[in-house]
């Protein structure tokens, strides 16, 4: 579920574009709500800003809440209107790509904070990530690429845990789930539509692919959360399918 990833080569070419041209933007930028980053954040002087973010475009209305985006090519490059909490994105590509290519992506705070975590995240697409998500490596990568996904608080906290979620697609993600590596990977990708509840699908592959591939499915609170081979609840309503799971099932 790494297609977004592949792309980055192209996007940090562009970033350095976009810097290339700084000089003669900056007016522009000026008249239109050119980006806020906190001192303590893309390095906090370290090193050269563009080494830690950068923009498709001007930037416009992006915002940088402060201790984040402090390795090297954590935000690189970023789309407009892209937001970033505190203590988020640090990690080599964490948040790079993420709402480019006409995309929106809102990232929460102590979140994104590992190798690819959030990379692409909302490229072409809608990608929301609430707080104390998806940390670790390739968490949430392409979340919402080219598709629409929102994850909650405290949640998709393991390697490749919502890799993929709502790519091409539709994913909702609540608060507490998806702790679990790949538990949630590929979820509602592929023109299908996942929706999780609260506190479910925390093993590993739990729900993994579900509804994938124009597949409909709904997992209700506090469920999926047996330890199973394969997940307890993976593939549910994948390709075509259709399925309900409602609360406290299947644990």
């Amino acid at each position: 579920m790494n297609t977004g990833i592949r792309k980055l080569g192209l996007l940090v070419a562009t970033a350095a574009l976009w810097f290339v041209g700084a000089a003669v933007l900056m007016p522009q930028m000026a008249a239109a709500n050119a980006p806020q980053i906190d001192p303590t954040s893309c390095g906090a002087g370290a090193g050269p800003i563009s080494d830690y973010c950068s923009f498709e475009d001007t930037g416009e209305n992006v915002i940088i809440a402060h201790g984040s985006c402090n390795v090297q090519g954590a935000c690189v490059p970023l789309g407009n209107g892209t937001r970033i909490g505190h203590d988020s994105c640090n990690g080599g590509l964490a948040c790079a790509g993420a709402g480019t290519s006409g995309g929106s992506s809102s990232i929460g705070n102590d979140s994104c904070n590992e190798r690819e975590a959030c990379g692409s995240a909302g490229e072409g697409g809608s990608s929301s990530i609430g707080n104390g998500s998806c940390n670790e490596r390739g968490a949430c990568v392409d979340a919402g690429a080219d598709g629409k996904s929102s994850i909650g608080n405290g949640s998709c906290n393991a390697s490749f845990a919502c890799s993929g979620a709502g790519a091409s697609g539709s994913s909702s993600i609540n608060n507490n789930s998806c702790n679990g590596e790949h538990a949630c990977d590929g979820a509602g990708t592929s023109g299908g539509s996942s929706s999780i509840g609260n506190g479910s699908c925390n093993e590993d592959y739990a729900c993994y692919q579900a509804a994938y591939d124009g597949g409909r499915s709904k997992i209700g609170n506090r469920s999926c959360n047996a330890e199973a081979n394969p997940g307890i609840c993976n593939n549910v309503g994948a390709n075509g399918g259709s399925s309900v799971i409602g609360n406290n099932k299947k644990n």
